[in-house]
């Protein structure tokens, strides 16, 4: 008798552990599962799938703040993030070059979306598309629908949401883009011209109507190196057009175009944020800062 009830004791507690750890579990997945999982190439499109996605995505960066897509390694974090996302919000047009075999070696399921599409796009000084296309706040609003579509392709739950935050959000790029124009209305006609570490603002200046003379690196690839005729080139033209400054970039090097201000005669003003945002405490931690610290930089430096 006293042996059948310490069995009977013995079962009742191990039914009690099994349905704790259940408990456990079921909680733990349903906090996994409450949020779906998305990644986004680089720290643009992140901070703006935040703005879209509110609390109902978890979003990842492969690209942190201040680092370029153009050196990028793939590590061991990233491969784990695209193992378990759900969505995979990409640039396109050639700037993730090592998004393919990334994604594929990842062995994910996720879902791809490009924020590039239906975007008008342009070519550089070089004829290359520029694949720069957030740097044209009326871009960034088409990005924004795009990143809201492919988050209710995987979580049609959530439509209604990530269309009202999406407006909200193109209301707030429509509003910093008029203080951008604000800004860059007050340089005078004749030195609205542009001078950058690489070509990533072909955008900006066709939508604030600034021309752009040349860029120290000849291409939208800020790992290309530009040769000894090219720089000698863009020297006379800088003389020539009477460029008022060279704009240098925090995710490049400003050596050399360190190096064509004293050749050119032309000051240099630092720091456009080109590839990247800039940290958390910086002026270009998000999207929206980021527009108006490049509009604000590059009005000063051409007055």
């Amino acid at each position: 008798m006293i042996v059948m009830k310490r069995r009977c004791l013995m079962v009742i507690l191990m039914l009690l552990l099994l349905l704790a750890a259940c408990g456990d579990s079921t909680a733990t997945n349903s906090s996994a599962s409450g949020k779906i999982k998305v990644v986004a190439t680089n720290s643009v499109i992140a901070d703006m799938a935040k703005n879209v996605a509110g609390d109902r995505a978890e979003i990842y960066a492969i690209l942190k703040p201040g680092r370029d897509a153009h050196d990028y390694e793939p590590t061991a974090e990233d491969s784990k993030a695209l193992a378990v996302a759900q969505l995979v919000l990409s640039n396109g047009l050639g700037l993730e070059a090592w998004l393919d075999k990334t994604v594929q070696r990842s062995g994910t399921k996720a879902s791809l979306a490009a924020v590039s599409e239906g975007v008008n796009l342009l070519k550089t000084v070089q004829g290359e598309t520029d694949p720069h296309i957030w740097h044209g706040p009326d871009n960034g609003k088409i990005m924004a629908d795009n990143i809201a579509k492919g988050l209710a392709k995987v979580d049609a739950a959530g439509k209604a949401t990530y269309e009202a935050n999406a407006a909200s959000y193109k209301t707030q790029i429509d509003d910093t883009s008029r203080q951008m124009k604000g800004l860059l209305d007050a340089i005078p006609a004749e030195r609205r011209k542009l001078v950058t570490n690489h070509e990533a603002f072909t955008y900006f200046a066709a939508q604030f109507n600034l021309k752009i003379v040349g860029s120290i690196i000849p291409s939208f690839d800020s790992a290309s190196e530009p040769s000894a005729q090219a720089l000698t080139e863009l020297v006379k033209r800088i003389k020539a057009e009477k460029v008022p400054a060279i704009f240098t970039e925090t995710t490049i090097n400003p050596k050399l175009a360190e190096q064509i201000s004293k050749e050119a005669g032309v000051k240099i003003f630092s720091n456009l944020y080109g590839d990247a945002l800039g940290d958390a405490s910086s002026d270009g931690s998000t999207y929206l800062k980021m527009l108006l610290s490049n509009a604000r930089n590059i009005a000063n430096g051409l007055k």
